[in-house]
């Protein structure tokens, strides 16, 4: 086989690999995490960057039908080969979302507005068994103690009103993920409540001093005779209040543009 052609199969099976890890499943003990996440577009260009949305999140069941330990870290890692742009976006002040509906908080915050999503609850309170409350996410672009920052701000309905606001702070990292999303999150329903399900989506185009800008931008920098691949996406970490922690690298695919 000649080295073009290996270099055509090595694509095809990481074309492969990424199919079959779509749906990336961890557990611990107990604790069973279904993970999921995406790029779009997946055509990019070797060199430069590309205006992209991502979206991440994840379902938290226990096997044995216990109720798990609360969430209490989220981490997002994204790949290097992304990038996250703010300057000239307009930023939103924390204080501004606290205790507000999703209606107010856009309101507000609206030209700051850079993703949304969606947040499932479970809560249990004394002498009235436990419930779902599940509602929309927003996200805006903020600062938080001069870094950087998305505020994810929470607004479920149900049997009881949840509003708070979770703050991922944008980190610069090394390696195969240069970027890290970091998330302590907040004490919700008075400390009866936990996050069952979260889903996260990145998408924001705007402009600043004439020219166009991303949120977030993407390449695909494989060589001249490849033109399709799977790369490490992005790396889930999700941290319980009792110290488990579970992981899982998202494995995608990209094709090359140029």
């Amino acid at each position: 086989m000649g080295k073009k052609g290996l270099i055509a199969l090595v694509a095809v099976l990481a074309l492969s690999i990424a199919t079959v890890a779509s749906a990336e499943i961890a557990s611990k003990g107990p604790i069973q995490i279904s993970f999921h996440g995406s790029i779009a577009p997946v055509k990019l260009p070797r060199k430069g960057l590309a205006p992209v949305g991502v979206q991440m999140g994840a379902k938290i069941k226990t096997t044995d039908k216990s109720v798990p330990p609360k969430l209490s870290k989220i981490i997002l890692d994204i790949n290097a080969n992304g990038r996250f742009e703010h300057k000239g976006l307009p930023v939103c002040a924390l204080g501004q979302l606290n205790n507000s509906s999703s209606s107010r908080a856009k309101s507000v915050c609206g030209d700051a507005e850079v993703g949304s999503g969606n947040v499932t609850s479970r809560v249990k309170l004394p002498d009235q068994g436990e419930f779902s409350s599940n509602g929309p996410m927003l996200a805006f672009n903020g600062r938080y103690k001069g870094k950087p920052a998305i505020f994810a701000h929470v607004a479920s309905t149900g049997q009881l009103t949840l509003t708070y606001v979770i703050v991922f702070v944008i980190k610069k990292t090394k390696g195969t993920y240069g970027n890290s999303l970091v998330a302590d999150l907040p004490e919700i329903a008075s400390g009866n409540g936990y996050i069952s399900a979260f889903d996260l989506s990145l998408k924001r185009k705007y402009s600043f001093k004439g020219q166009k800008r991303s949120y977030v931008s993407a390449s695909c920098p494989l060589p001249p005779a490849v033109n399709i691949a799977s790369f490490s996406f992005a790396k889930s970490t999700y941290v319980f209040e009792d110290g488990t922690k579970i992981s899982s690298v998202l494995k995608r695919q990209c094709k090359a543009r140029g």
